[in-house]
């Protein structure tokens, strides 16, 4: 019973190292990680590359896929590009297999553990920025991993040597399909393959499992890593969607044709063994097939790659107007790729609220059901804005969050005031013909392309209202209008500049944080202007 607990513990062990590794690595990476994947993928075996590489930095096939789903979100990466760096997370899985197979299995990795561990806590707890107190959380999880992985070895040894696990080949056919769908639980229930894989090697190692079936148990550990993307998309965009769906296919596909050639597969590992060392280790066998077979798949999909996507692309198009269309929680997995996806979201939220206002502008009402959509949105982003404010934030990324809650503010002064102008719509059909240019551009606009367009729209705007308010004071002085009719127009006119003022700084401040290059202080020179012309 002890040699039980500690093999659980051993395990949880694994899975938090692997979570801190994680979590560390995003933290120290997030901000480059993104303008790389920006520059670095735009060809298919760039993309190739970089997923092996950020699995097998991060620990986690799952991490990288969720991540990827973010990026293509934000439109960062094209569904083609991503489909090449979900295939190098597979990759890179089966390469974390050869480090526990080599490393884990071979050494006495308890004595490199404990060092990563005290000089990872020391980094977490007294490192100044959070780039290298996500290193130091980095370090500490990869000596968690070890220390983990230690442990179960020593358990496997002791508890786990008289079980047989043989009568599963027995079975033949059936006995390898029982190992897939025994591998495949196993890591829809630890949301980690690699996990399930030392877990697998190690059983292996020490002979407690036979190769065939410990074959099975990772081509079952492989499918199981499709459980995470499609749990993430249940309610996420129709570009999660598209790219998770993507993911199963590859699994799948490669998944059937492993368990169809298991048996040459196999044999032709034995040989290669053979051929290399003079002793073959179960383990390094198992680490090869894992790696062969997922290259093998790479080979099957790259050419079928492109018209899958544009399969994929023809799919999941039905969304509600209500409906987030960019933003779900993948995209907060990188706290600069959530600044991204929110900037964008709220844009479209400053487009709908143009969109109602030149709706006023053209003799038209509002509408009660638009109305009610944008501010479901605003909800939804609202909820997102705070789960991102419970991420660890570097000071750049705080500083664009203050930014993202300001103007969301802003567009809830925007949405409050509709109600106002629609009653002056209704006393003057005409009220809102100088609008009309500004709300158009503002509801159309591609931005940031549109930024300077706008704000010398915005100042041309102002310089008319000027003119009409002079207008209206001279009439109030020759007596043609009243005090009080020309005090309540007056007040119309600080309406309708209050909300052109606060819709135009809102999406021009939004338009930066959307653009490449995320600097939010610089958002005060629009201010300026903007405040200059009013």
């Amino acid at each position: 019973m002890t040699d039980i607990l500690i093999g659980l513990g051993a395990l949880g062990l694994i899975l938090l190292g692997m979570d801190w590794l994680s979590k560390g690595l995003k933290a120290a990476a997030g901000q480059a990680l993104m303008h790389f994947l920006e520059r670095g993928t735009q060809k298919s075996w760039q993309g190739l590359l970089f997923g092996t590489a950020a699995t097998v930095a991060v620990q986690s096939s799952t991490v990288i896929t969720v991540t990827t789903i973010g990026f293509v979100n934000a439109g960062i990466l094209s569904l083609q590009n991503a489909a090449f760096v979900i295939y190098g997370s597979n990759v890179g899985t089966s390469l974390t297999g050869w480090f526990v197979a080599l490393v884990g299995m071979q050494f006495k990795i308890d004595a490199l553990a404990m060092p990563l561990i005290g000089v990872g806590a020391l980094l977490k707890l007294f490192a100044k920025s959070a780039r290298r107190q996500g290193f130091g959380e980095a370090l500490v999880g990869f000596g968690l991993f070890f220390l983990g992985l230690a442990y179960l070895k020593d358990s496997f040894d002791t508890v786990f040597v008289d079980i047989e696990f043989s009568l599963l080949s027995e079975l033949g056919a059936w006995g390898l399909l029982l190992g897939v769908l025994i591998g495949t639980l196993l890591t829809v229930v630890m949301q980690a393959s690699i996990a399930v894989l030392a877990l697998v090697i190690t059983a292996t190692s020490t002979g407690v499992i036979p190769l065939s079936v410990a074959a099975a148990f990772v081509i079952g550990a492989n499918l199981g890593t499709t459980s995470t993307a499609i749990i993430s998309t249940l309610a996420a965009t129709a570009k999660a969607k598209r790219l998770a769906m993507l993911h199963v296919i590859f699994n799948v596909v490669t998944g059937v044709v492993a368990i169809i050639i298991l048996t040459p597969l196999l044999w032709l590992i034995s040989l290669l063994q053979s051929a290399l060392f003079h002793d073959p280790n179960p383990a390094l066998s198992l680490a090869l097939f894992h790696t062969l077979f997922n290259i093998l798949g790479v080979l099957l999909m790259w050419p079928l790659t492109s018209r899958l996507v544009k399969f994929l692309n023809s799919r999941f198009r039905a969304q509600k107007a209500g409906q987030l269309r960019v933003l779900d929680t993948s995209s907060l997995s990188i706290p600069a790729v959530a600044i991204k996806t929110l900037s964008m979201e709220s844009l479209r939220v400053g487009q709908l609220i143009s969109g109602q206002a030149l709706l006023l502008s053209q003799g038209k009402t509002l509408s009660s059901q638009s109305i009610e959509q944008i501010r479901q949105l605003q909800s939804e982003i609202s909820h997102y804005l705070t789960l991102l404010g419970k991420s660890q934030l570097a000071e750049q990324e705080s500083h664009a969050l203050n930014e993202l809650i300001k103007n969301q503010l802003r567009l809830e002064m925007t949405l409050q005031l509709l109600p106002e102008l629609a009653e002056q719509a209704e006393r003057d059909p005409q009220a809102f013909v100088p609008e009309q240019t500004l709300w158009q551009q503002l509801s159309s606009a591609h931005w940031p392309d549109a930024a300077q367009q706008i704000r010398s729209c915005y100042r041309d705007l102002m310089r008319q209202r000027q003119k009409l308010k002079e207008q209206l004071y001279l009439l109030v002085l020759t007596e043609r209008l009243s005090n009080d009719s020309g005090g309540d127009q007056l007040l119309r006119f600080a309406e309708l500049r209050r909300f052109n003022q606060q819709l135009t700084r809102a999406m021009l401040a939004l338009a930066k944080l959307h653009g490449p290059q995320q600097a939010p202080q610089t958002s005060a020179v629009n201010h300026e202007e903007i405040n200059h012309a009013s």
